[in-house]
């Protein structure tokens, strides 16, 4: 049975005003282990500064923030422009609702309306739930960057995924 989000969820543009909530959302993905490289919540302004505007999403459940998702650009390089990659988050308590795939749809048609034509991901093999939300949004596996980085001291293998807009 797929669970959908209940119609209390409103899917809206990222606002300055919700970087407590999202970074609260974010601090919880970073703790848990599966979902990033990244071990500090970085400020706002670092933050704000590494995510495209016009590409950052939260989903708002009666006036609180359960998840969120962003673009950020893959490379520098001028020819990579319409090349960007792509998070998701979801509070805890709010996962399992589809939450994660409201997101990624409405980040997808940001994303195409903006003419970007391919969004990248990276996933730890651990996350199965992010694996498998991003392959029913459409992504393919393009292959296993072994020991990619370090994560606490050990190296950790990455899913590389992309789907092409």
């Amino acid at each position: 049975m797929l669970l959908t989000a209940p119609p209390t969820v409103e899917v809206r543009a990222l606002r300055p005003d919700d970087w407590s909530a999202v970074a609260d959302i974010y601090w919880d993905g970073m703790r848990n282990g599966l979902a990033t490289f990244e071990t500090e919540l970085p400020s706002w302004e670092q933050w704000d500064a590494a995510h495209l505007p016009g590409h950052r999403l939260v989903a708002e459940s009666f006036d609180e923030i359960v998840g969120w998702a962003a673009l950020s650009p893959a490379s520098k390089r001028r020819c990579y422009a319409g090349v960007v990659e792509n998070s998701v988050y979801v509070a805890r308590a709010a996962q399992g609702r589809g939450l994660g795939r409201q997101l990624l749809e409405a980040l997808i048609d940001s994303a195409r309306s903006a003419g970007i034509w391919m969004i990248q991901t990276s996933i730890f093999p651990e996350n199965r739930a992010s694996l498998a939300l991003h392959e029913r949004c459409g992504f393919r596996v393009i292959g296993i960057r072994e020991r990619i980085a370090k994560r606490d001291g050990i190296w950790r293998d990455t899913f590389f995924l992309e789907r092409r807009l």
